[in-house]
C-alpha cells in the first residue's frame, strides 16, 4: 500500500530525528526535488542556482518541472556550491559527499541526498534512502520542512494532485472510493509516494542510525588518517562547526593524471578500486544540446578529473582499503 500506516509512523521518526515539523515521503530522492520546487511555485520563468559538481538528478529535476538551470561555481576548498547573485530565484545547492550545506533562505531546497542531518533555515531538505546512502532502504526519499503550506503542496504534487493535508500520509480507502471523491486539485502531479513495506523497513533501520552514521565516521579516519601529510593529496575541507556524515571520504590529487594512477595502485595493493567524481552536468551529452547553457564553472572543471572517492559504507572494508592507501602513497611518493 502506498502512504500507508507505516508511512505515517516513518514520517514521524523522521520528524523527531530531524526535529522537522513535517515530513513528506516518497519513492525516491529524485521526486522530492521536483516536489519541493512545485510547493515553492516554481516553474517556466525561474531560474533555479544548481552547482555542477554532483549527480545529474539535481539538475533533471529542475528541468522536469519546467524551471531554467543556472550551473553555479563551487568552493575550492569545501567543494560545495559557492554564493550565488541575488538575480537567480531559487537554490538548490548539495550537501556533498556528506558535508552538511550552510545554505539557508526561503527559496532554498537542500539536496541532503548524501546526508542524514537535520531540518534547519532553508524551505526543504531533501534526503535520498537509495542503496549507497546514509539510511540505506534500496529507494526511498523523504522532504523535512517547517512550513505547513508547504508540506501540503508538496504532499499533493507527489500524490496525484489529491487535495492532503501536511500530516496526511494516506486518505482513507472508503473516502477514496467514494463517487463524489474528487481527486485530483493539482496539475500536473505525479504519484511519488513511499510503499509501507520501505517505510517499514526505515523505522527499523533508523532505530539504529547513529551507529551506521559513527561506522562511517570511523571508514574515514582510517582513510585522514592515511592521508595526513601527504602533499599531493588534499581532503576536502571541513570549517570549523560544519558537520559530515561521511557518504564518502574524498581527496583531491594535485593531478588528474594522478588520480587515475593512485587508483590503480590501490588496486594493486588488494583494495577497491575508488572512484571519481561525476563528470560535470552540463558537461554530459544533453545538456551540451541546451542552447541556454553558456555558464561555466572553472573551479569545478579543476576540481572533477581530480578527485578520488573511497567507500565509508564498511569497516572491515575501509581498514582494507586504508591499508592499500598507504601501499599506494608510499609507492608513488
Amino acid at each position: 500500500m502506498s502512504n500507508g500506516e507505516k508511512v505515517a509512523e516513518f514520517e514521524a521518526a523522521l520528524c523527531d530525528y530531524s526535529g522537522a515539523k513535517y515530513c513528506v515521503a516518497a519513492s525516491n530522492g529524485t521526486v522530492t526535488l521536483q516536489a519541493a520546487l512545485v510547493a515553492l511555485g516554481a516553474g517556466p520563468g525561474w531560474r533555479v542556482a544548481v552547482p555542477p559538481l554532483t549527480m545529474s538528478a539535481t539538475t533533471l529535476a529542475v528541468l522536469n518541472i519546467g524551471a531554467e538551470p543556472t550551473f553555479w561555481d563551487v568552493d575550492p576548498k569545501t567543494w560545495l556550491m559557492a554564493p550565488v547573485p541575488e538575480d537567480i530565484t531559487a537554490f538548490m545547492p548539495v550537501s556533498l559527499y556528506g558535508l552538511h550545506s550552510p545554505w539557508t533562505g526561503e527559496y532554498t531546497v537542500d539536496d541532503a541526498a548524501q546526508t542524514l542531518r537535520q531540518h534547519s533555515g532553508c524551505a526543504f531538505t531533501s534526503l535520498s534512502f537509495q542503496a549507497s546512502k546514509v539510511l540505506s532502504l534500496g529507494e526511498g526519499g523523504a522532504l523535512l520542512t517547517d512550513e505547513e503550506e508547504l508540506a501540503a503542496k508538496a504532499r499533493s504534487y507527489l500524490s496525484l494532485g489529491y487535495r492532503m493535508d501536511a500530516s496526511q500520509a494516506r486518505i482513507d480507502p472508503a473516502t477514496l472510493k467514494s463517487p463524489t471523491f474528487e481527486r485530483h486539485h493539482r496539475y500536473p502531479a505525479i504519484n511519488g509516494r513511499m510503499n509501507d513495506i520501505t517505510a517499514t523497513l526505515g523505522l527499523s533501520k533508523l532505530a539504529y542510525v547513529d551507529e551506521l552514521k559513527q561506522d562511517r565516521a570511523l571508514c574515514a579516519a582510517h582513510y585522514r588518517f592515511e592521508v595526513e601529510g601527504c602533499e599531493w593529496l588534499t581532503p576536502q575541507h571541513i570549517p570549523r562547526g560544519w558537520t559530515q556524515d561521511w557518504w564518502t571520504f574524498a581527496v583531491l590529487c594535485d593531478t588528474p593524471e594522478r588520480a587515475t594512477l593512485l587508483a590503480d595502485a590501490v588496486v594493486r595493493h588488494g583494495g577497491e578500486r575508488p572512484f571519481p567524481a561525476w563528470r560535470l552536468t552540463y558537461q554530459e551529452p544533453f545538456w551540451q544540446r541546451l542552447e541556454y547553457v553558456e555558464h561555466k564553472c572553472p573551479v569545478a572543471e579543476s576540481l572533477q578529473p581530480r578527485l578520488v572517492q573511497f567507500q565509508t559504507n564498511n569497516v572491515a572494508s575501509a581498514e582494507k582499503n586504508a591499508k592499500a592507501l598507504r601501499l599506494a602513497i608510499a609507492e608513488m611518493s
